[in-house]
């Protein structure tokens, strides 16, 4: 759903600029931006057998990952209010280390006998194709205020050990604010500085290809992304 609203919006946006072009400005640019990923999340293990379930919590914190973006955006003569849409390319990790630990798989499918054997399991996320769109409004001089919607995928890329099960991917939806100076260098170069804050829903999974087959694990997890970012555009 998302995704046509982001094709509907960068049509709409293309249609705006060609109707009205005399009426402000087009604008296409690269930014350059420091991230913070910050993740928090919960698995539960099914009960099982046993009638208990097992609940290991961890949270993660990934400072200062470089990331680029490309955009396009309309700036109307309408007290300065722009429309813009951005993308990042490529992905980066979530956790700048990989997860780890240990279980013991006490039964599995089909085998009615109890195992003691223990079980490495390593953990690991990426974040790609994040997409958004916004709109940004002058509040005071060079200093604005701006607000949109923000879509990326999560791939989890965890190594189930032996018939472990796994988790799939997901493509989660966001909230964005940001706020930050912009201006112009010369007649058609401008320039934007500004810090912005990403709020994704929770990210819920569910395993598949567990060691019993009608027994699953949970996956309850909140990520967040911090941009201090700067820009550059080329406005015809």
């Amino acid at each position: 759903m998302k995704k046509q609203i982001l094709t509907i919006f960068v049509s709409m946006m293309f249609a705006l600029a060609s109707s009205i072009a005399n009426a402000g400005s087009f604008n296409v640019g690269v930014t350059g931006a420091l991230a913070k990923i910050d993740a928090s999340g919960t698995e539960t293990t099914s009960a099982g057998a046993s009638g208990t379930a097992n609940t290991n919590s961890a949270t993660v914190e990934n400072d200062n990952v470089p990331i680029g973006s490309v955009f396009a955006e309309y700036q109307s003569d309408f007290y300065g209010l722009t429309l813009g849409f951005e993308h990042i390319p490529g992905a980066a990790d979530v956790s700048n280390s990989v997860k780890t630990r240990s279980e013991v798989a006490a039964s599995d499918t089909d085998d009615k006998t109890t195992n003691t054997a223990t079980r490495d399991f390593k953990a690991q996320a990426e974040v790609e194709n994040f997409n958004l769109i916004y709109v940004e409004m002058p509040i005071y001089n060079q200093l604005f205020i701006g607000a949109g919607l923000s879509e990326m995928d999560v791939n989890t890329t965890e190594v189930a050990s032996g018939n472990g099960g796994s988790y799939g991917n997901k493509t989660l939806d966001g909230e964005m604010y940001r706020i930050g100076f912009k201006g112009t260098i010369g007649d058609s170069t401008g320039y934007k500085l500004f810090y912005e804050v990403n709020d994704f829903d929770t990210l819920k999974l569910t395993s598949t290809g567990n060691s019993v087959a009608d027994e699953t694990n949970s996956i309850s997890a909140d990520l967040d992304v911090d941009m201090l970012k700067f820009a550059l555009s080329y406005n015809f």
